[in-house]
């Protein structure tokens, strides 16, 4: 009877840590939906700074640590790569 009890809590955490996984995934698509304000698919900097309220130096450091090939721009995946560690 014991291990019915801990099978079931193992499913349940289970269960809530993908539920947990793909709801953070999907607010972080729409975050970067909301910033990408020219809808190219990719953040600029000028479209994070203005996204950004932790003031411009900041906000630039900010950018550059989410633009992993250093190319100008964040992409989706980059940004979930960045936000998800």
């Amino acid at each position: 009877m014991k291990w019915m009890v801990v099978l079931l809590m193992v499913v349940t955490l289970c269960f809530t840590v993908a539920i947990n996984s793909a709801l953070s995934k999907s607010v972080s698509a729409d975050l970067f939906k909301a910033m990408d304000k020219s809808g190219d698919s990719v953040i600029n900097l000028g479209e994070y700074l203005k996204a950004c309220k932790l003031g411009k130096d900041k906000c630039a450091e900010e950018f550059k640590w989410f633009d992993r090939n250093n190319d100008g721009k964040v992409t989706l995946p980059e940004y979930e790569g960045k936000v998800k560690n």
